[in-house]
């Protein structure tokens, strides 16, 4: 799948998400795009969702102070555009039964304010729009996420790392589930990197797929790190992996390895 047609579903299945209309099989495809980095959730899509809800569980009668209102309208333009003439728009039902409802000028109204103020805070605060989502629940760690995936994955492998001449006093294990698309390594006494020059990628050796290895994804070790969890983060689907390869890349990691550099190596047969 191309980089961009890889975007575009990334988009599609996020907002699927947010709405709660995925069934099962995209809430896996969800789950396997979201790992890739290139793919980033639109902060404005929750906004709008966070609003609505709250909307929906407020007193129809509230009604918006005029100060405000104003701001939005002359605001407006920046979140919405004008749809071609004669367009076909196909909206998620969840969102049409909203638009037919008593309460739908004020939900767009509260939208819009939602959007507009974190907007408006990030211009004038510098603030990364990342510290917006502190308050929201953290995802499990690393740790929990691969102690669950090893209790509740019925097709797992798991594999020792062994490390190159260089690498030769790390250890680590990689496990990794096939249908579930989720997997994870556990790294010791690898050693510590520095990021803004060289970063540490995975290769996942799948010859049913590609000759070439998938990315598994780039990440970073600290020298207080111990024994590091790190997930994979493959986007595209790996079904048979015979071996995971770690390898020093340049900064942002590649999309072809020369593989000048193999830290580690774990062979699943």
């Amino acid at each position: 799948m191309k980089n961009q047609d890889t975007s575009d579903r990334f988009e599609e299945l996020e907002a699927g998400r947010i709405l709660g209309d995925l069934v099962p099989s995209e809430v896996q495809d969800w789950k396997m795009l979201s790992a890739n980095p290139s793919n980033q959730a639109d902060l404005s899509l929750e906004l709008a969702a966070a609003a609505l809800d709250a909307e929906f569980l407020a007193n129809e009668d509230t009604v918006l102070p005029e100060e405000l209102l104003k701001k939005l309208h002359n605001g407006i333009s920046e979140f919405v555009k004008a749809e071609p003439e004669n367009a076909v728009i196909v909206r998620p039902a969840r969102w049409q039964g909203l638009l037919a409802s008593s309460k739908a000028a004020w939900s767009i109204a509260a939208l819009f304010a939602v959007l507009f103020v974190a907007k408006s805070f990030v211009e004038k605060n510098s603030v990364d729009p990342e510290s917006l989502m502190a308050t929201a629940p953290e995802k499990a760690s690393s740790s929990e996420a691969r102690k669950t995936l090893i209790s509740k994955a019925g097709d797992l492998i798991q594999s020792e790392f062994g490390g190159t001449e260089n690498y030769n006093q790390m250890s680590g294990t990689v496990v990794w589930s096939d249908a579930l698309q989720e997997g994870y390594m556990s790294l010791t006494n690898l050693p510590a990197n520095d990021p803004g020059a060289k970063q540490y990628q995975l290769w996942i050796v799948d010859p049913g797929r590609d000759e070439k290895p998938v990315d598994g994804g780039v990440f970073d070790i600290s020298a207080n790190d111990g024994t590091a969890i790190i997930p994979i983060r493959n986007p595209l689907m790996v079904t048979n992996p015979q071996a995971f390869v770690i390898t020093l890349e340049q900064s942002g990691g590649v999309v072809v390895s020369k593989q000048e550099i193999v830290v580690a190596l774990a062979k699943t047969s």
